[in-house]
């Protein structure tokens, strides 16, 4: 699945939720293999791509599978449960309907967003030195790393200066709030790792959550009442004027 924009949706209690928007297309079972009664191993491509552009024995693989275009990443899943009774065989697709529903509880797993090269300040959130007593210059610093004759070293993994971001997290407890299988859209209630059109991990929790969004605060398409019949609507119109008339 890959990251979009956050918005923010309403419950039918009038709760605000902050939302995260996921793109979830469908996933290409290249190949399938038992693990036992209520696990199946898959493993999935992700996105498309030219088949040519890819090595030769991914090429053989995926024509095997039936597939004519090929994919940006493949990767290997495990669906667990009651899923496992649904068809997921090679040459098959899966749709994020498939295996999640509104009100699922889900963990979901990404790469965090690069920052260079940072401070401590920054990096763990140090409140640096005071401005005082003539050091002016030290107020993002470190300060004292570490002992003096003992240890007389530094211990490893101290918290300094050094690479922030690019780290595999997890965010857990998110829930599902709406699946639209026509755009291929998922929307969950919380900010998840990592910078727009990455690539994130969902996997389910087995729990869930009752959710009932407000579709028109919301913004969520309504579907459509059934249409009045012409003669109804038609006399419907005319008793309106009349009305109107006598009014007048």
């Amino acid at each position: 699945m890959t990251k979009r924009e956050m918005c923010q949706a309403w419950t039918k209690q009038g709760q605000r939720l902050a939302v995260t928007r996921v793109y979830a297309p469908d996933l290409m079972v290249i190949t399938q293999k038992t693990i036992d009664q209520n696990r199946l191993m898959l493993e999935v491509g992700f996105g498309k791509k030219k088949l040519k552009n890819m090595t030769k024995p991914l090429q053989k693989q995926i024509k095997g599978s039936g597939f004519s275009v090929g994919a940006r990443k493949i990767k290997g899943i495990t669906i667990e449960g009651e899923s496992t009774d649904k068809v997921f065989s090679a040459g098959s697709s899966i749709l994020a309907s498939d295996v999640l529903s509104v009100g699922d509880v889900v963990d979901v797993q990404g790469t965090s967003k690069g920052r260079g090269f940072a401070g401590a300040v920054k990096r763990y959130g140090f409140h640096g030195g005071p401005k005082t007593h003539g050091q002016s210059d030290r107020t993002r610093a470190v300060g004292s790393i570490a002992a003096g004759t003992s240890p007389g070293h530094v211990w490893k993994g101290k918290r300094m200066p050094g690479h922030y971001g690019i780290e595999t997290m997890t965010i857990r407890g998110l829930v599902v709030l709406y699946i639209n299988p026509e755009t291929h859209q998922v929307w969950l209630n919380g900010p998840v790792p990592g910078s727009i059109n990455s690539v994130l991990r969902i996997r389910t929790t087995g729990q869930t959550k009752k959710v009932e969004l407000d579709p028109v605060a919301s913004g969520l398409p309504i579907a459509k009442e059934t249409e009045m019949p012409l003669e109804a609507a038609t006399s419907d119109v005319k008793n309106k004027s009349e009305k109107r008339r006598k009014i007048g």
